[in-house]
C-alpha cells in the first residue's frame, strides 16, 4: 500500500452555538471563553486516496432544506458543495467510492434530533433528561434497532424560552421540549391546575404517583397536546418541594405582611391575601432580584436555588407546605414524530413514560441534602407550624373553586378531576389544611 492522502471535502455549512454544541455539558465550565452566540462552522467529508480503495469518511451535510430542519437550523448548502459534485471538481463519481464508512457505528444510520428547554442543566428536571432521558434513549436505540440517535442541545432558553416553550416545539424551532409549565398556563389550564390547588401535598414520590394515576384516568391530560399543539407527549416530570427563600426570618403568616415576595406565574395566587405584594419573576432572575431588593422573598423550587445559591443573598428557607406540582412535560413535535421509524417512536414513549418515576426519585434524594446544605453554608432552615399553614391557607381566596369553574368553562370535567385529584392523594394518607368546600 503507497502513501495515503486524507482529502478534507466541504459539503456546507452549519449554524451551532459553539458553548452547548462543541463540548459536553460536564466540561463546558472549563472553556470560560467558548462563545455563546450562533456561528457558522463548515462541515466536511473526508476522501481517502492512495491505498487499493477509495475510501470516503462521511457524505457530509445534506441539502439546506432537510439540513436546516433537521440538524441545524439556519444550515446551508451553497450550489456546487453536495458531495457527488465535490468529488465530480476533482475527477471522481460516486461510484467510484468502493467503500464509504459513515460516522455511524456499525453501519446504522443516524437521526438527529434537537432538543431544548427554557431551564438549564442546574435544574432537577433537566438534570433528569440529560442523566436519564438522552442516554437511554441512546443506548436502546443503539441496542435495538437499525439506527443511531445524534443530540443536539439547547437548554437555558437559546431555542426556545420560558413562556413560549410549547409554541416552539409546536413550531419545529426544536424536535423534542422539556416545558415548564408553570409559564404555560394560558395554554394548558388542565396541565397547570394543581398550581391553583396550593398546601395539597409536598412528597415528590406521591405526587408523581397520584400524577400517573389521573394521566391514565383522563386521557385528555396528554391528547391536549396532539390536538391543541402539534406534540406527541411522551413524559411528565414533578417539581421538588417549594420553598420560600427569604431575607429575613420567617416563621408565621404574620411576618411576611408587606414584603414583595416573587414567583413565577400563577404561583402568585399563593400570597394573595397574605398582606404581602407578588412580583413575577423566574429562577434565571432570582438570585439578583433578591441581591438588589427588587424582592425581599421569592416562592421557588428548593434545589433550583440550592444550585444558584440563591442562600447567599437570602439565606431564611422557610418549608410551608407549599406544593410539589406537575412541573415539566416532555412531548416531540409531531412533524418530527411521525418522520420517525415505528421502532424510535416506541423507545421514545417507553422512555419519556419511565422519566417520572426517575425525576421524582432523583428529586426526592437531594431534597434532604439541599436543607443540610443550607444550613452548612449559613443558612437558616424552618418548618411553618400546622397551625401558621392553616392560616396562610385560610387568608387565600377561593383558588380551587374557581380553578374548577374556569376548567368547567373550559370543556374540561373541572369538578370531577379536581375531586379525583383530592382523594387520589387521601388515598395516600395525605389530609389538606384547607377544606375547599368543593362546589360539585
Amino acid at each position: 500500500m503507497g502513501d495515503l492522502t486524507i482529502r478534507p471535502i466541504n459539503t456546507g455549512y452549519v449554524t451551532m452555538i459553539p458553548k452547548q454544541y462543541l463540548y459536553h455539558h460536564s466540561t463546558v465550565k472549563f472553556y470560560p471563553n467558548a462563545s455563546d452566540q450562533e456561528e457558522e462552522y463548515p462541515v466536511f467529508a473526508y476522501l481517502v486516496e492512495g491505498g487499493d480503495k477509495l475510501l470516503l469518511i462521511d457524505t457530509g451535510m445534506a441539502y439546506t432544506e432537510r439540513a436546516s430542519k433537521y440538524h441545524h437550523h439556519g444550515s446551508r448548502q451553497p450550489e456546487g458543495m453536495a458531495i457527488a459534485e465535490q468529488l465530480a471538481k476533482i475527477g471522481y463519481t460516486p461510484e467510484d467510492i468502493v467503500c464509504c464508512s459513515c460516522a455511524s457505528a456499525a453501519g446504522k444510520k443516524k437521526i438527529t434530533l434537537r432538543i431544548g428547554s427554557g431551564h438549564s442543566e442546574t435544574n432537577p428536571w433537566i438534570a433528569a433528561v440529560e442523566d436519564y432521558f438522552v442516554p437511554t434513549v441512546s443506548e436502546r436505540v443503539a441496542n435495538e434497532t437499525d439506527y443511531e440517535i445524534e443530540w443536539i442541545k439547547s437548554y437555558g432558553g437559546s431555542v426556545i424560552t420560558l413562556g413560549n416553550e410549547i409554541q416552539g416545539i409546536q413550531d419545529g424551532l426544536v424536535d423534542i421540549g422539556c416545558s415548564i409549565l408553570v409559564f404555560e398556563a394560558s395554554r394548558l389550564p388542565l396541565q397547570t391546575m394543581v398550581y391553583c390547588m396550593p398546601f395539597s401535598c409536598s412528597d415528590p414520590q406521591i405526587v408523581a404517583k397520584v400524577v400517573r394515576q389521573i394521566y391514565a384516568e383522563y386521557p385528555e391530560f396528554t391528547t391536549d397536546y396532539e390536538t391543541k399543539y402539534n406534540q406527541k407527549f411522551i413524559g411528565i416530570g414533578v417539581s421538588d418541594p417549594y420553598g420560600l427563600y427569604s431575607t429575613k426570618r420567617i416563621t408565621s403568616l404574620e411576618d411576611v405582611n408587606g414584603m414583595k415576595i416573587g414567583a413565577a406565574g400563577i404561583n402568585l395566587q399563593w400570597i394573595e391575601g397574605s398582606g404581602a405584594v407578588g412580583l413575577q419573576t423566574s429562577l434565571n432572575d432570582t438570585y439578583q432580584n433578591l441581591q438588589t431588593n427588587v424582592c425581599q422573598a421569592t416562592i421557588q423550587p428548593t434545589h433550583s436555588c440550592v444550585n444558584l445559591k440563591v442562600y447567599e443573598v437570602a439565606p431564611y428557607y422557610l418549608d410551608a407546605n407549599f406544593n410539589c406540582v406537575p412541573f415539566n412535560s416532555l412531548t416531540v413535535n409531531t412533524d418530527t414524530w411521525d418522520s420517525l421509524p415505528t421502532e424510535v417512536q416506541n423507545i421514545l414513549a417507553e422512555v419519556g413514560d419511565g422519566y417520572l418515576e426517575y425525576e421524582a426519585d432523583y428529586i426526592s434524594k437531594v431534597h434532604a441534602k439541599d436543607l443540610e446544605d443550607i444550613v452548612a453554608k449559613g443558612g437558616t432552615v424552618d418548618t411553618l407550624s400546622e397551625e401558621e399553614q392553616q392560616k396562610w391557607a385560610a387568608s387565600l381566596p377561593d383558588i380551587v373553586n374557581n380553578l374548577v369553574k374556569s376548567l368547567t368553562d373550559a370543556g374540561y370535567k373541572g369538578s370531577e378531576i379536581v375531586t379525583r385529584y383530592y382523594e387520589l392523594l387521601a388515598a395516600e394518607g395525605v389530609q389538606q389544611v384547607r377544606d375547599w368546600n368543593l362546589n360539585l
